[in-house]
């Protein structure tokens, strides 16, 4: 998995790990993203950083949704730094939807993985990640899920 700084369009490898709550806590300290990440440590978060760094370039918050049978994207962030026409890298939102699809598939629920759009992103997330409106989520699944994993998860 990697994401391409854009300035010299080298890739970087990066890594995805759980964090606890303390962890939650100092990143939060940082005002590098945006939400309360605290809010979060009750449900499963992650954070994507560089192989060599372990400071945060982006972070996931997921929770099993056992009765629809999906893994739901709770937050989906980048660091300030990375957000916009200025960012220093991208790919860091694919990776993380790349790695909850394949989560997904390893809790037996064929990929589907579902998310509530938060901001003005639905457009983006539709047109750039294959994602399908329900009106109240976007949905992935299947094949898309295969798809995103391969682009972003393998390659």
């Amino acid at each position: 998995m990697h994401v391409i700084n854009e300035s010299t369009g080298k890739k970087h490898t990066v890594i995805v790990s759980q964090i606890d709550a303390a962890e939650i806590a100092q990143i939060n300290k940082t005002k590098r993203f945006a939400f309360n990440w605290n809010k979060e440590k009750h449900f499963s978060v992650y954070k994507l950083t560089l192989e060599d760094s372990a400071e945060p370039i982006g972070m996931l918050s997921i929770a099993e949704r056992p009765d629809d049978y999906a893994l739901e994207i709770r937050l989906l962030a980048s660091s300030y730094e990375n957000v916009g026409p200025d960012k220093i890298y991208s790919r860091i939102a694919g990776c993380l939807i790349s790695y909850a699809c394949r989560e997904s598939f390893k809790l037996g629920y064929d990929g589907f993985v579902c998310l509530k759009p938060k901001t003005k992103l639905e457009a983006h997330y539709i047109k750039r990640y294959g994602l399908q409106s329900t009106k109240l989520f976007l949905v992935t699944e299947g094949i898309n899920s295969i798809k995103l994993i391969k682009e972003y998860y393998e390659n």
